[in-house]
């Protein structure tokens, strides 16, 4: 005696299916335009160094090296590439930060700050 089994097919008609596919389309440029990448959720440089960098780079850590000094202006754009990539992709003992710690604007504000030594009277006070 041969037994079978035989499973109900629940697959929703096409005909169905096609107003939650074309909902769900509709839906998500709304979805996507309320991120949150608007100019009032971007961080002061300052905040975003006091934030995720002082605790190693501040002068009285000693954990990562100074990197609030300023540079000669011809070396912005190379400090500036080396700064974007440690952060994003880590380095040594530092761990890489998403963009979900540091934004990418957030980043580029910090980078600025950095490499003209905005920075480096904040950090010295600080300690």
């Amino acid at each position: 005696m041969h037994n079978t089994t035989t499973v109900p097919c629940r697959h929703l008609p096409t005909l169905r299916l096609m107003p939650l596919a074309l909902l769900a389309a509709l839906l998500l440029p709304v979805a996507a335009s309320a991120a949150p990448d608007s100019e009032s959720d971007v961080r002061d440089p300052a905040e975003v160094y006091r934030q995720v960098c002082a605790h190693c780079h501040a002068p009285d850590k000693a954990v990562g090296p100074e990197i609030t000094m300023a540079f000669p202006e011809a070396a912005h754009e190379a400090r500036g590439n080396y700064i974007r990539m440690t952060v994003r992709n880590g380095r040594a003992a530092m761990p890489a930060f998403r963009q979900a710690k540091v934004s990418d604007p957030e980043l580029e504000a910090l980078i600025q700050a950095l490499v003209r030594g905005d920075l480096a009277a904040g950090a010295a006070n600080e300690e």
